[in-house]
């Protein structure tokens, strides 16, 4: 909004937000971080930036980290473009997801929280069963417990 005054535009929030496409699913998982509470924040930071270079190696297809408002995800949302830019405590991703079916269908976003001990991933998707989708893939990523693939249910042992 800033940037819209100093530009002289008298538009409000809604000018930002009216062609958005209103997701046809929804979704928001907390998970708590559990450590020692001193080392709570160094343990988020630790699994998003695990999941950030999951992601930039491309085992997914169809995943792909995105770039969003005036700063490229890659190198961590709220990058502040000041001439003397301030230390930005929060430590974000957000991945695109598309098949071939549906193109682009949807998108995570891993964030850890700044106020608790606790990671959150919000997807929202455009077709049915999407969230549902990536939520298979994501907690199949090796990037919980000790880094090993978790097999899906339908997996043989």
């Amino acid at each position: 909004m800033v940037r819209m005054k100093l530009a002289g535009l008298d538009e409000g929030i809604g000018s930002l937000i009216k062609d958005l496409e209103e997701p046809l699913e929804s979704i928001e998982l907390r998970m708590n971080i559990i450590s020692e509470p001193r080392l709570a924040k160094e343990k988020g930071v630790q699994a998003i930036e695990t999941f950030r270079s999951y992601i930039e190696e491309g085992p997914l297809k169809g995943w792909e980290l995105d770039s969003c408002g005036d700063c490229w995800v890659s190198e961590g949302c709220l990058v502040d473009s000041n001439e003397t830019p301030a230390a930005i405590d929060a430590h974000m991703y957000r991945v695109n997801v598309s098949d071939e079916e549906h193109s682009d269908y949807g998108w995570l976003h891993f964030r850890q929280s700044i106020h608790n001990p606790n990671i959150a991933l919000n997807m929202q998707s455009v077709v049915p069963g999407g969230c549902q989708s990536m939520a298979r893939e994501y907690v199949r990523l090796p990037i919980h417990g000790k880094g090993k693939k978790q097999k899906n249910s339908s997996e043989e042992e």
